[in-house]
């Protein structure tokens, strides 16, 4: 459950600083919770999608590489 909590914060915070440096360049509005809500869908899509890569990659005895 730790991991989701932390990549989901991790997502909200990047996207964040991204979508505020990005909004100016593309001469768009600053919209600080949409940024939010894609932070952390990325985040958890992140927190669900690397483990299942990583462990085909690795080849241990974990339940995501079966």
């Amino acid at each position: 459950m730790g991991r989701y909590i932390v990549c989901i914060v991790w997502g909200m915070i990047f996207t964040f600083i991204i979508g505020f440096i990005g909004a100016p360049l593309t001469q768009s509005t600053y919209n600080p919770v949409t940024l939010l809500i894609v932070g952390a869908v990325f985040g958890l899509l992140f927190s669900l999608i690397i483990p299942k890569i990583t462990a085909k990659s690795y080849n241990d005895d974990s339940a995501y590489s079966k």
